[in-house]
């Protein structure tokens, strides 16, 4: 008998109080032992779908079953096999310090307290924050206290993993060593489903993107699966101030982004010939390949 999904979503809508519509018929399906991105802006419906999924909240209709159990019939069987590391930081005890964080999670989700002692120095060296480990909690920056979460969801070993923006507030050094510890475990067999707005992010990390636009489902596919799609290979990135008008009356795709304007190609050869005409005029231009914000871009209508 073949092993369920990590995550199945079907048709999900969730309805706030006061009318505020955060999914609407959203359904995707996450297979075992994937780097799994929701991707989108600010309110698109992200953190809804996460905390839907780590049974904190319920769903007004559709139904969502991690590893084959209902969130909503079953959802003492789904906490046993997810962690979820919360967009908020959950009030910390003020006598609460790094290492006891970790260590009293691990003891309330059922492991020994030499597993949990184990586990906790484990994920806090991986996180490079085992030098942190006596400071108190709340005496922490922002991005560092976001971290002592981080290594409380992943230090769990759970069967799925939700992280809402794990990254936000961290500096480059800590996003880079947080992106290679989640995807080692994520090839060791941990299914990892994290939030982002940041596209880049979700292009350069993910095994597969679901794009959501107002709780809706845009696209969903790999990184390269999404930009292949695009009709255009190339970007050529110009100022607003020096954009030429022939590059419109030609015709050309042109998306305005503050005093910044790409204007889309098809080929090395075309984005070249836009950016010497351009810099002939005096402008400035710079060739760049299409990524994952032109997909959403696309997939939306933006212009």
């Amino acid at each position: 008998m073949p092993r369920p999904p990590a995550l199945e979503a079907v048709n999900l809508v969730k309805v706030y109080r006061g009318g505020v519509v955060a999914l609407k018929g959203l359904s995707t399906r996450i297979p075992m032992g994937s780097l799994f991105c929701l991707a989108g802006p600010n309110g698109a419906g992200k953190t809804t779908f996460i905390r839907i999924s780590a049974t904190v909240i319920r769903p007004s209709s559709g139904r969502v079953e991690v590893m084959g159990y209902s969130v909503t019939e079953e959802p003492w069987r789904v906490r046993r096999l997810v962690s979820l590391m919360p967009q908020e930081a959950s009030p910390f005890s003020s006598t609460l310090r790094v290492f006891e964080a970790v260590y009293y999670y691990m003891l309330a989700r059922g492991f020994s307290m030499l597993e949990a002692r184990e586990e906790a120095r484990r994920v806090l060296e991986e996180l490079d924050l085992w030098q942190h480990r006596s400071r108190l909690v709340m005496e922490l920056s922002g991005g560092l206290r976001r971290r002592v979460l981080l290594a409380m969801a992943l230090a769990t070993g759970a069967e799925v993993v939700f992280l809402d923006e794990p990254t936000a507030g961290l500096d480059p050094e800590a996003r880079r060593a947080t992106w290679g510890y989640v995807k080692r475990l994520s090839r060791e067999g941990q299914t990892i489903v994290f939030s982002t707005h940041q596209l880049t992010e979700a292009e350069n990390v993910a095994d597969s993107v679901l794009l959501i636009e107002s709780g809706r489902r845009v696209a969903e596919g790999s990184p390269r699966e999404l930009v292949a799609k695009l009709p255009y290979r190339y970007k050529v990135v110009v100022s607003t101030e020096k954009l030429p008008d022939w590059v419109a009356e030609s015709g050309y795709r042109v998306r305005e982004y503050g005093s910044i304007a790409y204007v889309y190609a098809r080929s090395s050869e075309e984005a070249l010939r836009i950016a010497e005409e351009v810099l002939l005029e005096g402008g400035e231009a710079r060739v760049k390949p299409v990524d994952l914000e032109d997909v959403f871009a696309e997939v939306v209508g933006g212009a």
